[in-house]
């Protein structure tokens, strides 16, 4: 009776699971019959292509095409097709836009001026201190505000007033520093990344990021409006170019990312000479006969090296080379004594940040200070009589006072919030009420006393009818008692001191 029972239990529960069964079957093989259906179709098309007879049906079919001499061989030159064509489309996509039709561009944009633009051949950072007791204000108000298609990753040139501000969309704004309306465009075509500069009623800008090559660096002619000239390299353009004379030498130096250094003729925009001694974002700053510039590790190159190199003025040969620990993105800081660096990294995790320098003219290392970020910011150089102080900003959005001669940080102050990452904006600073003003990425404007680091000022658009402060990487520009900035979306403001 109980093996009854067992063999009873047994056949009920196999009877169960024959049902259960009979059930998933015809779930399970509609998918699959369908997935035969596909491969065969692809099996016969593929066939069809190289005239093969299938013999089996079902996706043997697709395995037995595929495994064919001429499918394979097929297979692999498609793949390379694929490749050269993706890779096509990114040196395309990458490359600067041919001069003919950015020359086309212009002539259509271009609108004559009969202004005399004040020269602008590099952004000042280096001040004589005034003795004279400074102006205060009271109120800082919006004058204007202006939305551009796109935004900016560096300042705007104030001269004679215009503003001229290089976008990401390619294209050069002329704007009415009056009331902020456009005056006109000058066409580039890429993203636009440097701080423009003016010299000799002419415009010059760079252009692109890391991922940019044979980059140019352009002029164009503010009587005409019209493109002028053009100087091409192989890497990218985005280090500010500069024009400096010695002995009555007058030159451009053009920092080109993997593609070094170069010095050329800022009329003719011909090649003096060219130099390579690291990967070259930062502007190069002249002092005399030399010129200083610092290197950065490449984008994807985690074990690229850093080098602080000076070359003569004229010949471009190397008076001495030194390795950096840390990557160097902006223009050295020539002192009475030092050429200092301000490093760090951006590209891969880092808190850490240095204040790194030499005697300028040996090229000894002499001091160094830590930071807790990297320091990303363009430095500053105040100077009295008796006293050098140098101002730098980093990557947390905190800006701290170094005292050269003692060789010691003197004050920080982080205007940053607990969200702020990758705050690029540098301190500038106001002659006529001897401050420094350092627009954060997210938290506002700070006016601080550059003795003491205290907040003599924070302005921070709140009110409903004022557009709210957007992502802001580049520096705050001067003028008299306006303040100009540019933010990450386009809008460009004109701040009044009262």
């Amino acid at each position: 009776m109980e093996t009854m029972d067992v063999f009873q239990h047994f056949m009920s529960h196999e009877l169960n699971s024959l049902n259960y069964s009979l059930a998933i079957i015809p779930t399970v093989l509609i998918p699959l019959t369908g997935l035969a259906v596909i491969l065969s179709s692809v099996a016969t098309i593929i066939a069809s292509w190289f005239g093969i007879k299938l013999k089996t049906e079902g996706p043997k079919q697709l395995l037995e095409v595929l495994l064919t001499k001429k499918v394979l061989i097929s297979a692999i030159l498609l793949n390379f097709l694929f490749w050269g064509l993706a890779k096509a489309y990114t040196y395309a996509k990458n490359s600067a836009v041919p001069l003919t039709y950015i020359s086309y561009q212009t002539k259509g944009m271009a609108k004559t001026s009969t202004t005399s633009y004040e020269n602008s051949p590099t952004r000042a950072h280096t001040f004589f201190v005034p003795e004279s007791k400074p102006t205060a204000f009271n109120t800082i108000t919006e004058k204007w505000i202006i939305k551009l298609p796109k935004g900016a990753f560096r300042s705007v040139t104030p001269s004679s007033q215009s503003l001229f501000v290089g976008v990401d969309d390619g294209k050069v704004y002329d704007i009415k520093a009056l009331d902020g309306s456009i005056n006109r465009t000058f066409y580039v075509g890429t993203q636009v990344t440097t701080r423009p500069v003016i010299y000799n009623d002419k415009i010059y800008v760079g252009e692109g990021n890391h991922e940019t090559h044979h980059a140019r660096v352009y002029s164009y002619d503010l009587k005409s409006g019209l493109y002028h000239n053009a100087f091409q390299t192989k890497g990218h353009t985005e280090g500010q170019p500069i024009i400096a004379s010695y002995n009555q030498e007058l030159s451009m130096f053009v920092t080109a990312g993997k593609d070094g250094i170069y010095a050329i003729d800022p009329e003719t925009m011909k090649t003096k000479w060219h130099n390579y001694d690291g990967h070259l974002d930062a502007t190069a700053s002249v002092e005399g006969n030399k010129v200083y510039t610092g290197s950065g590790k490449e984008k994807g190159l985690a074990f690229d090296r850093s080098y602080a190199t000076v070359y003569d003025f004229s010949s471009g040969k190397v008076i001495w080379k030194k390795e950096l620990p840390l990557s160097n993105w902006m223009h050295p800081l020539i002192t009475n004594e030092f050429a200092c660096y301000v490093l760090g990294e951006i590209y891969t995790e880092s808190n850490v940040g240095l204040f790194y320098c030499f005697n300028k003219n040996s090229g000894n290392v002499a001091f160094s200070l830590p930071f807790n970020a990297p320091l990303v910011g363009k430095p500053l150089l105040l100077k009295t009589k008796t006293k050098e102080m140098a101002y730098v900003s980093s990557f947390s959005g905190e800006v701290c006072a170094i005292d050269i001669a003692m060789k010691v940080i003197s004050w920080c102050f982080n205007a940053g919030t607990v969200k702020t990452k990758y705050a690029l904006s540098s301190v500038s600073y106001d002659t006529k009420r001897h401050l420094i003003w350092y627009a954060s990425l997210d938290n506002g404007l700070f006016a601080l006393d550059p003795d003491e680091g205290k907040i003599i000022k924070h302005w921070l658009p709140e009110d409903n009818s004022l557009t709210p402060w957007k992502k802001t990487l580049a520096s705050v520009s001067i003028v008299d008692d306006s303040l100009f900035l540019v933010d990450l979306k386009g809008f460009v403001r004109r701040l009044d001191l009262n």
